[in-house]
């Protein structure tokens, strides 16, 4: 019986302190000044798909001695997206759809494709964070914070056909004795994103699909050209023959 009243006391001590920690909440919208990376520009035209997950991530977690911690990553991530699309490729417009349906795919060339917004483009670029991640230092033992960003990144062409998707991550850390804890984590974060984005940029157009898939738009567009000399015709000018 004794045994047992020590038991019950031990949980009720242990649910006590989970709530005491749960009610000690540290929120971080993250913000910062994010550079976007000088990379090579990929050749193509490309709608990029933003899911509501990738738009509004958010990550929570109870961290036992630290409290609960909710994360905000949305808005930052998206921006700094936003504008490394555009600097990664030569045309680039947001689209609400993530490929194109097995509808659209056989209708692409007539006047009834449902999603006009995807009948001129070369490709879709789809982002997704996998997973995010960070330590402070009563966690690691060291003394900066530091936190880690998986993104997925999938690449499909015109007709919806995967070209690829790869996974990336991005690592950033922050002094631990400069910052608060929530500063700390944030600029962490910041520096994370920054990194990743980096990866995707640098490596991106060194994957064979994805020189495979722009070697097949250059065939495409020199197949559908006129053959040499016919644009400079008499034909093309007036519509009949010198005389």
């Amino acid at each position: 019986m004794l045994r047992l009243r020590v038991l019950v006391k031990q949980n009720i001590l242990v649910m006590v302190m989970l709530l005491f920690l749960q009610s000690c909440t540290t929120s971080v919208v993250v913000k910062g000044t994010v550079p976007t990376p000088l990379v090579r520009v990929i050749p193509a035209q490309v709608g990029v798909y933003y899911s509501d997950e990738f738009r509004n991530f958010m990550h929570e977690e109870v961290i036992r001695d630290s409290g609960s911690w909710r994360i905000d990553l949305g808005k930052q991530n998206l921006s700094f997206f936003q504008n490394l699309t555009k600097s990664l490729f030569a045309g680039v417009q947001e689209v609400h759809q993530s490929t194109l349906t097995t509808e659209e795919s056989l209708n692409l060339d007539e006047v009834s494709v449902a999603s006009e917004e995807m009948k001129n483009l070369d490709g879709v670029f789809i982002p997704t964070i996998k997973e995010y991640g960070f330590l402070t230092p009563s966690i690691s033992g060291l003394k900066f914070y530091s936190a880690s960003i998986e993104y997925s990144v999938a690449m499909f062409n015109k007709v919806g056909a995967k070209i690829g998707d790869w996974n990336i991550v991005g690592y950033g850390k922050s002094e631990g004795g400069i910052f608060s804890s929530d500063d700390a984590i944030n600029e962490a974060t910041v520096l994370a994103i920054r990194d990743g984005g980096a990866r995707i940029a640098i490596e991106l157009i060194d994957q064979p699909a994805v020189r495979a898939w722009l070697q097949s738009i250059d065939e495409s567009i020199e197949s559908s050209a006129p053959p040499p000399g016919l644009a400079n015709s008499p034909e093309s000018v007036d519509g009949a023959p010198d005389e």
